[in-house]
């Protein structure tokens, strides 16, 4: 019986080493399992997590193929943040070399691209690579031409509209170097193109064809600060303005400024020109590509009035009342200069006030020599005549101001009526305009408001500009108590805007044009519209009359931003 039970204890026992050696070979297993698992778990993270960026940026270039570049630029806004520029998106169709051309895809390609069939044969084998502007975007025929080899889509953004809205401003760049040539394309070039740029790739098969249904890759730089130009421009005040003009193809410019600030809201120049094509205008005579309220300077005529009366009054040389005598002429020396009323006799006897009015020169003529060449010299400085505004476009002129031997000798009849050897932009003119409608004040013009980023984070904010008294606010008062006038009695009573109160000027300038002598038409102005008071100034070139021609657009464009609500 003992010797029994020493057996089964000693099976008991082997049985509890054999589950002891089998459990500790489990755990030798299991523990070599773990260790397995952890080195392929570090592994993992670190292909994943670490090393993740790098391998996907080489298995990206393995596949992925850059084709070219293209160009990039900020973009240029109105005030209200309305974009002038990068407005339109396109879509394109691109064929490589080794598309196939059957039958269904000359359909496909015709419907989607308004081009005929017989032409699509032509334009297609002739090229390595074509791209086509899709017209009818239809999804499924997109789809469908895909699915050949050689054959993708792309977007870009078109720089400029059909329409060419504030062209002159903007200006317009080299497209093939992405560099601005005039306007503010130029004169914020590095601005606009700084950090800007885009790489165009594809994912291409072994023979470097486009694999069906894989189209163009767009990349940009990341991390990178992009700046963008935002303007002092309304675009529905230009727009106005250029409608205005061009409804009776008017050649000439519009100036239109908020007159609290001097913020240029529109400056519109005809003829327009094709940003897209400058180059069908290089030959051309017209002038589109001048800016006509800024580099080219005219003779002013009688809205240079403003500045003479600012002169005569501010030095006592006259007063409004005073009582002159116009016979229709003035000698000067041997030269005769003409009033308007010269073929009826003259305007008689009329006091300084009714002179403006009626825009007579002989009044003019002899206020300005009596008060002599070098008083209206310091007017003329203080008023900006011969000066750049600053406006911030490199094009801009400085127009051209009388030497003082010009004004000391016969010249200054011709001076005191805008004739002669003094020459103003449009620009110019509403700036002197605007310090009558600021009390004398001379608050400057600004076109550029700001850079700011894609974001719209303010970079660098523009206002550099001096505020100064240039004449007294009487004197300021009394001519736009003549301004009035004008506008209620004299020669621009076209430019009244019913129960809102206009001032303004008429002029026709004698010039020398294209087809030799001409008279220019010109009026300067202002009025207080719903949010501001506004000065418009318009010239319309070889219309010979400031009150029939150029100041019904002033009345135009003024019911037209009251309409609106400004």
């Amino acid at each position: 019986m003992e010797k029994s039970t020493k057996s089964n204890e000693s099976r008991r026992s082997k049985a509890k080493e054999s589950r002891s050696i089998r459990e500790r070979r489990l755990m030798k297993v299991f523990g070599l399992i773990a260790f397995i698992l952890c080195i392929l778990a570090s592994r993992l993270f670190y292909i994943q997590l670490i090393k993740g960026e790098e391998y996907n940026k080489r298995a990206f270039e393995q596949w992925f193929h850059v084709i070219g570049n293209i160009p990039d630029r900020g973009t240029i806004y109105d005030r209200n943040g309305n974009p002038l520029t990068d407005k339109i998106q396109e879509d394109y169709l691109t064929l490589e070399s080794g598309f196939y051309l059957n039958d269904k895809n000359i359909d496909v390609i015709s419907k989607l691209t308004d081009i005929e069939k017989d032409r699509i044969l032509k334009i297609v084998p002739k090229e390595k690579k074509v791209e086509l502007l899709i017209k009818n975007y239809d999804k499924a025929l997109i789809m469908d031409i895909l699915k050949n080899r050689g054959a993708a889509t792309i977007r870009r953004t078109r720089r400029y509209d059909e329409g060419g809205l504030a062209s002159h401003v903007i200006g317009y760049i080299n497209k093939s170097k992405n560099i601005g040539v005039s306007g503010l394309e130029k004169a914020f070039d590095d601005e606009l193109g700084e950090n800007r740029g885009k790489k165009v790739g594809a994912i291409l098969d072994a023979q470097n064809r486009i694999i069906p249904g894989f189209g163009y890759i767009v990349m940009e730089k990341k991390d990178v600060i992009k700046r963008n130009l935002i303007t002092t421009l309304d675009s529905e005040v230009e727009k106005i303005c250029e409608e205005e003009l061009d409804k009776n193809n008017y050649i000439g410019s519009i100036v239109v400024l908020d007159a609290k600030t001097g913020d240029v809201l529109a400056m519109t120049s005809r003829p327009n020109f094709n940003q897209d094509n400058v180059g069908e205008h290089l030959e051309s005579n017209k002038k589109e590509l001048y800016n006509k309220a800024i580099q080219i300077s005219y003779p002013p005529g009688s809205v240079f009035k403003i500045v003479v009366a600012a002169a005569l009054l501010e030095n006592d040389t006259i007063k409004l009342q005073d009582n002159l005598v116009c016979e229709g002429f003035e000698m000067l020396g041997v030269n005769m200069i003409k009033c308007n009323a010269y073929e009826r006799g003259g305007h008689g006897e009329l006091t300084f006030e009714e002179a403006f009015a009626r825009s007579c020169n002989s009044a003019f003529i002899q206020g300005a020599i009596s008060l002599g060449g070098e008083k209206l010299m310091e007017t003329f400085e203080k008023f900006g005549i011969g000066q750049k505004t600053g406006i911030r476009i490199n094009e801009e002129t400085s127009g051209n101001s009388p030497t003082m031997d010009y004004v000391k000798g016969p010249g200054i009849g011709n001076v005191a009526i805008g004739q002669g050897t003094v020459e103003v932009t449009p620009l110019q003119v509403a700036r002197f305009t605007n310090i009558i409608a600021n009390d004398g004040i001379d608050v400057g013009v600004r076109l550029v408001k700001s850079i700011a980023d894609d974001n719209g984070k303010i970079i660098n904010e523009f206002d550099d500009r001096e505020i100064n008294r240039v004449i007294s606010s009487d004197t300021s008062n009394k001519i736009k108590k003549m301004m009035k006038k004008v506008v209620d009695e004299g020669t621009g009573q076209r430019a009244r805007l019913g129960r809102v109160e206009s001032y303004g000027k008429t002029g026709s300038a004698q010039a020398v044009g294209l087809d030799g002598e001409t008279v220019h038409a010109w009026f300067t102005g202002f009025f207080l519209g719903k949010k501001s008071e506004y000065v418009i100034t318009v010239i319309v070139e070889d219309k010979r009359s400031g009150g029939r021609i150029a100041t019904p657009i002033f009345a135009k464009v003024a019911q037209r931003m009251m309409e609106k609500g400004l």
